[in-house]
């Protein structure tokens, strides 16, 4: 395979098919000539949704952006830890990138150890975390591994640990005993050490002055993650905020995981006995008449109604089913952390967007947002309003883009592509649909439809999604916008190719 080479003016962006995940390799022309300037933005796949499209491997993923980049990538971005943007980076032996120079990487502020907040979040993080695996581990014993609900949570799990679904076990096991040892942070700390032998690790914060790429006249402005720790747990759109259809259930025991509680018991210990104790002939009558084992079989002489100490008067292990909805919540919480990215072309001004998974929090963070351009203050309605191409959030679900009006003030999809940029205005959408509805329970919506509806009204068509091959010219584009269009285009069964001129 040929070397990705850059336009003169303008930007390339490779958009890998390698399943349901993300994986955009970019080439920009070299300020002082030579080999174009690589950027890859994350590299991960959900095990299993490959085979939905091509069946590509994800190592074979990493050969090709070898032959394409000459195993030399000047500048890697990991958008936040989850499988499906990491686990292509790192395995236990050979590691997929073990032959490249990684010259800089870029991670959120979450990510980085010096921050106090970011040591807080993860630190929560992984308390959750370890809660969670343990849960899972009761609930299976009691319910067996094949379990649906049990099966449920694996695959959410799943994305916090990485790795493939068929060695669930194996990870689960070395986190539960160090977080640390889990494929996403190893292939987190396996990037960050290729980047630290050159240029280093940069931590990113919203706002302040544009970021450049080494080598490139690409400017870079950074809108998320935010701050707030509630803006960070705030997942879902309200009201009008929402495209039609959605909005999964927001309630029952999910709502402890975004508890900020000490976790220290509520009563001194003098106050608490053992289980075992209480239920014993040696606690307290009280506990074993009310809630203890049932009366075995006698009989209950007072022909009362119900027994005193009754089944269902012990909570049991009945919370651990609310485990799900713990994973859910854990899950989220990690998308809003996304690293968002406006890309900035030098002579037109034209914006690439690239927003991880990005979620409510994350988009009502950015209007708050602005940056300093010399004399002048850009803010992310200006962003948003040059936006020519667009990395659809969270593969098109139902919270990863906001609905809204162009005088809302929140940032939302009317916001893109105003001007002079909306007849340019393009939407990539990381996803296998196929698998997504047939592979999970509940099924996944990605991406929504009423959301690729729009983006597809919105963009003229110039839609690419992961698992459609052939880009269809709908009935309103004229022909030769369509041909134009289509000249700027590769569709490979490995990847989509498209150029953006600076012009």
């Amino acid at each position: 395979m040929p070397k990705l080479e850059a336009p003169d003016e303008g930007i390339v962006v490779r958009m890998y098919r390698q399943g349901h995940g993300d994986c955009f390799l970019l080439a920009l022309p070299r300020r002082d000539g030579g080999d174009p300037v690589y950027v890859l933005i994350d590299c991960g796949v959900k095990p299993g949704s490959q085979e939905f499209v091509n069946n590509t491997p994800i190592g074979d993923i990493a050969k090709s952006i070898a032959e394409a980049t000459g195993n030399r990538l000047d500048l890697v971005v990991i958008t936040h830890e989850h499988q499906d943007h990491l686990n292509g980076f790192w395995k236990e032996v050979e590691p997929y990138f073990t032959g490249f120079t990684i010259v800089e990487a870029w991670l959120a502020w979450t990510e980085d150890p010096g921050d106090p907040l970011a040591n807080e979040l993860r630190e929560r993080h992984r308390d959750q975390l370890l809660s969670l695996l343990s849960a899972r581990n009761k609930l299976a014993n009691a319910l067996g591994a094949d379990d649906l609900a049990v099966h449920r949570i694996d695959r959410l799990l799943n994305l916090e640990l990485g790795g493939e679904d068929d060695a669930f076990a194996t990870n689960a096991r070395l986190a539960a005993a160090n977080p640390e040892a889990s494929v996403n942070k190893q292939a987190l700390k396996f990037i960050k050490d290729k980047a630290s032998a050159h240029r280093g690790v940069r931590y990113l914060d919203p706002g302040g002055e544009p970021l450049k790429i080494p080598g490139s006249a690409v400017r870079v402005f950074v809108l998320g993650p935010p701050r707030d720790p509630n803006l960070l747990r705030d997942e879902d759109p309200k009201g009008s905020e929402a495209f039609p259809d959605d909005n999964p259930a927001r309630h029952t025991f999910a709502a402890a995981a975004g508890s900020t509680g000490s976790g220290a018991p509520p009563f001194s210990q003098r106050f608490v006995i053992g289980l075992d104790q209480a239920l014993s002939n040696e606690g307290d009558p009280f506990f074993r008449d009310h809630y203890g084992l049932g009366n075995k079989g006698n009989d209950d002489r007072d022909r009362k109604e119900v027994s005193f100490n009754a089944p269902w008067r012990r909570i049991g292990d009945d919370w651990l089913y609310s485990a799900e909805m713990l994973a859910l919540k854990l899950n989220t919480g990690v998308n809003n952390t996304s690293l968002v990215l406006a890309f900035e072309l030098p002579d037109s001004k034209k914006v690439l967007l690239f927003t991880g998974d990005a979620q409510r929090g994350n988009w009502n963070s950015w209007n708050t947002v602005t940056w300093r351009d010399g004399a002048q203050t850009v803010t992310a309605r200006d962003l948003l309003g040059r936006t020519v191409l667009y990395k659809v959030s969270h593969h098109g679900s139902h919270n990863g883009t906001l609905k809204g009006n162009p005088s809302d003030a929140y940032a939302n999809l009317s916001w893109m592509a105003t001007g002079a940029a909306a007849g340019e205005f393009t939407a990539m959408i990381t996803a296998v649909n196929e698998w997504a509805l047939t592979k999970n329970h509940p099924p996944w919506a990605h991406p929504l439809p009423s959301i690729k509806r729009e983006l597809m009204r919105k963009a003229q068509g110039r839609v690419f999604q992961t698992d459609t091959g052939k880009l269809e010219k709908p009935a309103t584009v004229p022909d030769p916008v369509w041909k134009s269009f289509l000249k700027r285009c590769a569709c490979e069964d490995l990847y989509f190719d498209y150029t953006i001129p600076d012009s």
